[in-house]
Protein backbone atom coordinates (compact mmCIF):
# COMPACT_ATOMS: atom_id res chain seq x y z
CA UNK A 1 0.00 0.00 0.00
CA UNK A 2 1.32 3.41 -0.94
CA UNK A 3 1.57 5.42 2.29
CA UNK A 4 0.60 8.55 0.39
CA UNK A 5 -2.82 7.05 -0.20
CA UNK A 6 -3.47 6.30 3.46
CA UNK A 7 -6.01 8.76 4.74
CA UNK A 8 -7.59 9.18 1.32
CA UNK A 9 -11.18 10.35 1.50
CA UNK A 10 -12.26 8.06 -1.33
CA UNK A 11 -13.85 4.94 0.13
CA UNK A 12 -14.87 3.43 -3.19
CA UNK A 13 -11.69 1.65 -4.25
CA UNK A 14 -9.64 0.64 -1.24
CA UNK A 15 -6.59 -1.56 -1.29
CA UNK A 16 -6.07 -4.10 1.45
CA UNK A 17 -5.40 -2.45 4.79
CA UNK A 18 -2.13 -4.18 5.57
CA UNK A 19 -1.57 -2.12 8.68
CA UNK A 20 -4.80 -3.53 10.13
CA UNK A 21 -3.63 -7.07 9.30
CA UNK A 22 -0.35 -6.26 11.04
CA UNK A 23 -2.13 -4.83 14.07
CA UNK A 24 -4.29 -7.93 14.36
CA UNK A 25 -1.20 -10.15 14.10
CA UNK A 26 0.57 -8.12 16.79
CA UNK A 27 -2.48 -8.38 19.04
CA UNK A 28 -2.48 -12.16 18.57
CA UNK A 29 1.11 -12.34 19.82
CA UNK A 30 0.08 -10.14 22.75
CA UNK A 31 -2.73 -12.59 23.54
CA UNK A 32 -0.22 -15.46 23.58
CA UNK A 33 2.09 -13.53 25.92
CA UNK A 34 -0.90 -12.52 28.07
CA UNK A 35 -1.88 -16.14 28.62
CA UNK A 36 1.73 -17.17 29.14
CA UNK A 37 1.89 -14.74 32.05
CA UNK A 38 -1.58 -15.69 33.29
CA UNK A 39 -0.97 -19.44 33.38
CA UNK A 40 2.52 -18.95 34.77
CA UNK A 41 1.06 -17.06 37.72
CA UNK A 42 -1.83 -19.38 38.42
CA UNK A 43 0.19 -22.57 37.88
CA UNK A 44 2.94 -21.38 40.25
CA UNK A 45 5.57 -21.09 37.54
CA UNK A 46 6.23 -17.66 39.01
CA UNK A 47 6.77 -17.54 42.77
CA UNK A 48 3.68 -16.27 44.56
CA UNK A 49 4.20 -12.90 46.24
CA UNK A 50 7.27 -12.07 44.15
CA UNK A 51 7.86 -8.86 42.24
CA UNK A 52 7.52 -10.87 39.02
CA UNK A 53 3.95 -11.80 39.96
CA UNK A 54 3.11 -8.17 40.78
CA UNK A 55 4.47 -7.00 37.42
CA UNK A 56 2.64 -9.85 35.70
CA UNK A 57 -0.69 -8.94 37.29
CA UNK A 58 -0.19 -5.30 36.31
CA UNK A 59 0.59 -6.41 32.75
CA UNK A 60 -2.60 -8.49 32.66
CA UNK A 61 -4.73 -5.66 34.04
CA UNK A 62 -3.55 -3.17 31.42
CA UNK A 63 -3.99 -5.67 28.59
CA UNK A 64 -7.50 -6.49 29.73
CA UNK A 65 -8.58 -2.89 29.24
CA UNK A 66 -8.18 -2.94 25.47
CA UNK A 67 -6.67 -5.91 23.63
CA UNK A 68 -9.73 -8.11 23.09
CA UNK A 69 -11.86 -5.04 22.48
CA UNK A 70 -9.50 -4.09 19.66
CA UNK A 71 -10.23 -7.43 17.99
CA UNK A 72 -13.95 -6.61 18.12
CA UNK A 73 -13.26 -3.12 16.74
CA UNK A 74 -11.37 -4.57 13.77
CA UNK A 75 -14.01 -7.26 13.20
CA UNK A 76 -16.80 -4.70 13.34
CA UNK A 77 -14.99 -2.60 10.73
CA UNK A 78 -14.90 -5.43 8.18
CA UNK A 79 -18.38 -6.86 8.81
CA UNK A 80 -20.39 -4.34 6.70
CA UNK A 81 -18.24 -4.71 3.56
CA UNK A 82 -18.21 -8.50 3.85
CA UNK A 83 -21.98 -8.51 4.34
CA UNK A 84 -22.48 -6.29 1.28
CA UNK A 85 -20.28 -8.46 -0.96
CA UNK A 86 -21.71 -11.83 0.01
CA UNK A 87 -25.31 -11.11 0.93
CA UNK A 88 -26.95 -12.19 4.17
CA UNK A 89 -27.29 -15.94 3.49
CA UNK A 90 -23.78 -16.57 2.20
CA UNK A 91 -22.29 -14.24 4.82
CA UNK A 92 -23.85 -16.13 7.74
CA UNK A 93 -22.99 -19.48 6.15
CA UNK A 94 -19.33 -18.47 5.77
CA UNK A 95 -19.17 -17.27 9.38
CA UNK A 96 -20.74 -20.53 10.56
CA UNK A 97 -18.01 -22.53 8.83
CA UNK A 98 -15.16 -20.28 9.94
CA UNK A 99 -16.33 -19.89 13.54
CA UNK A 100 -18.44 -22.85 14.60
CA UNK A 101 -16.17 -25.66 13.39
CA UNK A 102 -13.11 -24.38 15.30
CA UNK A 103 -15.33 -23.61 18.31
CA UNK A 104 -16.75 -27.14 18.44
CA UNK A 105 -13.31 -28.69 17.91
CA UNK A 106 -11.87 -26.68 20.76
CA UNK A 107 -14.68 -27.54 23.16
CA UNK A 108 -14.64 -31.26 22.38
CA UNK A 109 -10.90 -31.87 21.91
CA UNK A 110 -8.59 -29.01 22.80
CA UNK A 111 -10.34 -28.27 26.09
CA UNK A 112 -8.99 -31.59 27.39
CA UNK A 113 -5.47 -30.65 26.29
CA UNK A 114 -5.89 -27.34 28.11
CA UNK A 115 -6.39 -29.35 31.33
CA UNK A 116 -3.53 -31.76 30.68
CA UNK A 117 -1.79 -30.77 33.93
CA UNK A 118 -4.76 -32.08 35.91
CA UNK A 119 -4.50 -35.44 34.20
CA UNK A 120 -0.69 -35.74 34.38
CA UNK A 121 0.28 -34.07 37.64
CA UNK A 122 -3.04 -34.27 39.44
CA UNK A 123 -3.25 -37.97 38.66
CA UNK A 124 -6.87 -37.54 37.67
CA UNK A 125 -8.11 -40.45 35.54
CA UNK A 126 -9.51 -39.71 32.10
CA UNK A 127 -13.15 -40.78 32.31
CA UNK A 128 -16.42 -39.56 30.83
CA UNK A 129 -17.08 -37.75 34.09
CA UNK A 130 -13.76 -35.90 34.09
CA UNK A 131 -14.08 -35.30 30.34
CA UNK A 132 -17.37 -33.43 30.74
CA UNK A 133 -16.16 -31.59 33.85
CA UNK A 134 -13.25 -30.10 31.88
CA UNK A 135 -15.20 -29.01 28.80
CA UNK A 136 -14.54 -25.33 28.18
CA UNK A 137 -14.46 -22.87 25.30
CA UNK A 138 -11.08 -21.46 26.35
CA UNK A 139 -10.13 -18.50 24.13
CA UNK A 140 -12.95 -19.36 21.73
CA UNK A 141 -15.39 -17.26 23.75
CA UNK A 142 -14.27 -14.47 21.42
CA UNK A 143 -15.41 -16.44 18.37
CA UNK A 144 -18.71 -17.30 20.04
CA UNK A 145 -19.47 -13.72 21.06
CA UNK A 146 -18.38 -12.34 17.69
CA UNK A 147 -20.75 -14.76 15.95
CA UNK A 148 -23.60 -13.50 18.17
CA UNK A 149 -22.73 -9.89 17.26
CA UNK A 150 -22.62 -10.75 13.56
CA UNK A 151 -26.03 -12.42 13.68
CA UNK A 152 -27.48 -9.40 15.50
CA UNK A 153 -25.96 -7.15 12.83
CA UNK A 154 -27.59 -9.23 10.08
CA UNK A 155 -30.97 -8.95 11.83
CA UNK A 156 -30.50 -5.19 12.23
CA UNK A 157 -29.66 -4.72 8.55
CA UNK A 158 -32.73 -6.76 7.61
CA UNK A 159 -34.83 -4.52 9.85
CA UNK A 160 -33.34 -1.39 8.28
CA UNK A 161 -33.99 -2.61 4.74
CA UNK A 162 -37.62 -3.36 5.56
CA UNK A 163 -38.02 0.19 6.76
CA UNK A 164 -36.15 1.50 3.70
CA UNK A 165 -33.40 3.02 5.78
CA UNK A 166 -30.16 2.96 3.85
CA UNK A 167 -26.83 4.19 5.15
CA UNK A 168 -24.59 5.84 2.56
CA UNK A 169 -20.90 5.55 3.37
CA UNK A 170 -19.28 8.90 4.00
CA UNK A 171 -15.75 10.06 4.70
CA UNK A 172 -16.27 12.00 7.90
CA UNK A 173 -13.39 12.07 10.40
CA UNK A 174 -14.16 11.55 14.09
CA UNK A 175 -14.23 14.50 16.46
CA UNK A 176 -13.13 14.76 20.06
CA UNK A 177 -16.75 15.41 21.00
CA UNK A 178 -17.78 12.04 19.54
CA UNK A 179 -14.96 10.25 21.33
CA UNK A 180 -15.74 11.99 24.63
CA UNK A 181 -19.37 10.93 24.33
CA UNK A 182 -18.30 7.33 23.66
CA UNK A 183 -15.91 7.36 26.63
CA UNK A 184 -18.70 8.57 28.93
CA UNK A 185 -21.10 5.87 27.72
CA UNK A 186 -18.41 3.21 28.11
CA UNK A 187 -17.46 4.36 31.62
CA UNK A 188 -21.07 4.40 32.81
CA UNK A 189 -21.67 0.97 31.25
CA UNK A 190 -18.61 -0.40 33.05
CA UNK A 191 -19.87 1.02 36.33
CA UNK A 192 -23.34 -0.48 35.89
CA UNK A 193 -22.29 -3.99 34.86
CA UNK A 194 -19.77 -4.13 37.70
CA UNK A 195 -22.56 -3.83 40.21
CA UNK A 196 -23.06 -7.53 39.40
CA UNK A 197 -19.72 -8.58 37.85
CA UNK A 198 -16.67 -7.05 39.61
CA UNK A 199 -13.68 -6.01 37.52
CA UNK A 200 -10.62 -8.25 37.09
CA UNK A 201 -12.59 -11.32 38.20
CA UNK A 202 -12.47 -10.19 41.84
CA UNK A 203 -14.96 -11.66 44.35
CA UNK A 204 -18.44 -10.27 44.92
CA UNK A 205 -21.33 -9.39 42.69
CA UNK A 206 -24.24 -11.56 41.60
CA UNK A 207 -23.32 -15.20 40.77
CA UNK A 208 -26.45 -15.70 38.65
CA UNK A 209 -25.59 -12.78 36.37
CA UNK A 210 -21.96 -13.88 36.20
CA UNK A 211 -22.99 -17.41 35.20
CA UNK A 212 -25.24 -16.15 32.41
CA UNK A 213 -22.69 -13.68 30.99
CA UNK A 214 -20.02 -16.37 31.39
CA UNK A 215 -21.76 -18.37 28.66
CA UNK A 216 -20.51 -15.80 26.15
CA UNK A 217 -17.36 -14.23 27.55
CA UNK A 218 -14.50 -15.09 29.87
CA UNK A 219 -14.49 -11.59 31.37
CA UNK A 220 -18.08 -10.44 31.67
CA UNK A 221 -17.05 -7.22 33.39
CA UNK A 222 -15.61 -6.06 30.04
CA UNK A 223 -18.72 -6.84 28.01
CA UNK A 224 -19.47 -3.11 27.41
CA UNK A 225 -16.01 -2.79 25.85
CA UNK A 226 -16.69 -5.60 23.39
CA UNK A 227 -20.16 -4.38 22.45
CA UNK A 228 -19.11 -0.74 22.22
CA UNK A 229 -15.99 -1.30 20.12
CA UNK A 230 -17.77 -3.68 17.73
CA UNK A 231 -20.38 -0.97 17.10
CA UNK A 232 -17.63 1.63 16.78
CA UNK A 233 -15.97 -0.58 14.17
CA UNK A 234 -19.15 -0.55 12.09
CA UNK A 235 -19.42 3.23 12.42
CA UNK A 236 -15.72 3.55 11.54
CA UNK A 237 -16.39 1.68 8.29
CA UNK A 238 -19.42 3.80 7.42
CA UNK A 239 -17.44 7.03 8.01
CA UNK A 240 -14.05 5.78 6.79
CA UNK A 241 -12.42 6.57 10.14
CA UNK A 242 -9.59 4.05 9.75
CA UNK A 243 -8.21 6.13 6.88
CA UNK A 244 -9.21 9.70 7.66
CA UNK A 245 -8.48 9.99 11.40
CA UNK A 246 -5.69 12.52 11.81
CA UNK A 247 -2.22 11.56 12.99
CA UNK A 248 -2.49 14.10 15.79
CA UNK A 249 -5.53 12.29 17.19
CA UNK A 250 -3.46 9.11 17.40
CA UNK A 251 -0.78 10.94 19.38
CA UNK A 252 -3.48 12.42 21.58
CA UNK A 253 -4.84 8.90 22.15
CA UNK A 254 -1.54 7.70 23.58
CA UNK A 255 -1.36 10.86 25.69
CA UNK A 256 -4.87 10.32 27.06
CA UNK A 257 -4.08 6.68 27.94
CA UNK A 258 -0.88 7.65 29.75
CA UNK A 259 -2.43 10.66 31.50
CA UNK A 260 -5.43 8.67 32.74
CA UNK A 261 -3.10 5.97 34.07
CA UNK A 262 -1.04 8.54 35.97
CA UNK A 263 -3.97 10.52 37.40
CA UNK A 264 -6.97 8.22 37.74
CA UNK A 265 -5.63 4.69 38.27
CA UNK A 266 -3.62 5.46 41.45
CA UNK A 267 -6.59 7.43 42.81
CA UNK A 268 -8.94 4.47 42.34
CA UNK A 269 -6.50 1.92 43.76
CA UNK A 270 -5.29 3.94 46.77
CA UNK A 271 -8.76 4.89 48.00
CA UNK A 272 -10.58 1.79 46.74
CA UNK A 273 -8.19 -0.99 47.71
CA UNK A 274 -9.83 -1.50 51.09
CA UNK A 275 -12.57 -4.03 50.42
CA UNK A 276 -11.74 -3.91 46.71
CA UNK A 277 -14.30 -1.14 46.26
CA UNK A 278 -12.66 -0.02 43.01
CA UNK A 279 -13.70 -3.27 41.31
CA UNK A 280 -17.46 -2.64 41.53
CA UNK A 281 -20.46 -1.61 43.58
CA UNK A 282 -21.84 1.77 44.56
CA UNK A 283 -18.57 3.55 45.25
CA UNK A 284 -16.90 6.58 43.70
CA UNK A 285 -13.64 4.63 43.34
CA UNK A 286 -15.45 2.12 41.09
CA UNK A 287 -16.63 5.02 38.94
CA UNK A 288 -13.10 6.44 38.75
CA UNK A 289 -11.69 3.02 37.87
CA UNK A 290 -14.35 2.62 35.17
CA UNK A 291 -13.48 6.05 33.76
CA UNK A 292 -9.78 5.14 33.70
CA UNK A 293 -10.49 1.93 31.79
CA UNK A 294 -12.71 3.71 29.27
CA UNK A 295 -10.12 6.44 28.66
CA UNK A 296 -7.26 3.98 28.41
CA UNK A 297 -9.23 1.70 26.07
CA UNK A 298 -10.22 4.46 23.64
CA UNK A 299 -6.86 6.22 23.85
CA UNK A 300 -4.71 3.15 23.26
CA UNK A 301 -6.92 2.00 20.36
CA UNK A 302 -6.62 5.39 18.69
CA UNK A 303 -2.88 5.42 19.22
CA UNK A 304 -2.28 1.87 17.97
CA UNK A 305 -4.34 2.25 14.80
CA UNK A 306 -2.65 5.50 13.81
CA UNK A 307 0.80 4.16 14.76
CA UNK A 308 0.39 1.06 12.59
CA UNK A 309 -1.14 3.11 9.78
CA UNK A 310 1.80 5.49 9.79
CA UNK A 311 4.71 3.21 10.68
CA UNK A 312 3.82 -0.41 9.87
CA UNK A 313 1.68 -0.09 6.73
CA UNK A 314 3.84 -2.46 4.69
CA UNK A 315 3.80 -6.26 4.90
CA UNK A 316 7.00 -8.21 4.40
CA UNK A 317 7.42 -11.95 4.84
CA UNK A 318 7.37 -11.76 8.62
CA UNK A 319 4.18 -9.75 8.96
CA UNK A 320 2.58 -11.73 6.14
CA UNK A 321 3.29 -15.01 7.95
CA UNK A 322 1.93 -13.68 11.25
CA UNK A 323 -1.17 -12.28 9.58
CA UNK A 324 -1.90 -15.51 7.70
CA UNK A 325 -1.45 -17.72 10.76
CA UNK A 326 -2.84 -15.44 13.48
CA UNK A 327 -6.24 -17.15 13.74
CA UNK A 328 -4.88 -20.68 14.05
CA UNK A 329 -2.25 -19.49 16.54
CA UNK A 330 -5.03 -17.88 18.55
CA UNK A 331 -6.94 -21.17 18.63
CA UNK A 332 -4.08 -23.48 19.65
CA UNK A 333 -1.93 -21.32 21.93
CA UNK A 334 -3.53 -22.15 25.32
CA UNK A 335 -3.30 -25.96 24.87
CA UNK A 336 0.34 -25.50 23.82
CA UNK A 337 1.04 -23.42 26.94
CA UNK A 338 -0.56 -26.13 29.07
CA UNK A 339 1.53 -28.86 27.44
CA UNK A 340 4.78 -26.90 27.83
CA UNK A 341 4.17 -26.04 31.49
CA UNK A 342 3.16 -29.61 32.33
CA UNK A 343 6.17 -31.03 30.48
CA UNK A 344 8.60 -28.74 32.30
CA UNK A 345 7.08 -29.70 35.64
CA UNK A 346 7.30 -33.41 34.82
CA UNK A 347 11.03 -33.18 34.07
CA UNK A 348 11.44 -30.98 37.16
CA UNK A 349 12.89 -28.06 35.27
CA UNK A 350 14.63 -25.50 37.56
CA UNK A 351 11.84 -23.18 38.83
CA UNK A 352 13.92 -20.01 38.49
CA UNK A 353 14.21 -20.52 34.72
CA UNK A 354 10.82 -22.12 34.08
CA UNK A 355 9.00 -18.97 32.94
CA UNK A 356 11.76 -18.05 30.49
CA UNK A 357 11.80 -21.61 29.15
CA UNK A 358 8.01 -21.56 28.81
CA UNK A 359 8.17 -18.39 26.70
CA UNK A 360 11.08 -19.59 24.53
CA UNK A 361 9.41 -22.94 23.82
CA UNK A 362 5.76 -21.87 23.49
CA UNK A 363 6.03 -19.02 20.98
CA UNK A 364 8.10 -20.89 18.33
CA UNK A 365 5.93 -23.98 18.87
CA UNK A 366 2.79 -21.92 18.16
CA UNK A 367 4.31 -20.73 14.87
CA UNK A 368 5.49 -24.20 13.83
CA UNK A 369 2.23 -25.99 14.65
CA UNK A 370 0.19 -23.14 13.17
CA UNK A 371 2.09 -23.51 9.89
CA UNK A 372 1.69 -27.30 9.87
CA UNK A 373 -2.03 -27.14 10.62
CA UNK A 374 -2.67 -24.69 7.79
CA UNK A 375 -1.05 -27.08 5.31
CA UNK A 376 -4.01 -29.45 5.78
CA UNK A 377 -6.25 -28.72 2.75
CA UNK A 378 -9.67 -28.77 4.46
CA UNK A 379 -8.39 -26.91 7.52
CA UNK A 380 -6.71 -24.21 5.44
CA UNK A 381 -10.07 -23.34 3.87
CA UNK A 382 -11.54 -22.69 7.33
CA UNK A 383 -8.60 -21.06 9.07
Amino acid sequence: MNPNHIGSSSPQKEGRLYFIDNLRAALTILVVIHHLVYFSIYNNVLTQGSIEVFIGLLFLAFNQTFFMGTFFLISGYFVPSSFERRGATRFIKDRCIRFLFPFIFYVLILSQVQHIEVYILGQEPFTWQTYFSHLTYGPMWYVELLFVFICLYAVWIKFMSKNKLSVVRQSTPPTYTMLTFFVMILAVSYFIIRLWIPALGLPGGAPEVQSFVGLFTASGYDLPQYVGLFIMGIIAYQRNWIRNTSDSMGRAGFGIAIGASILLLPLALIFGLDGLQFSGGWSWTSLVFSLWEALFCVGINLGLIIFFRKRIFYQGKGWSFLSTHSFVIYIIHIPIIAIVISGLKVIQFPPSFMFLATVLITIPLCFILGYIIRQIPFVSRIL
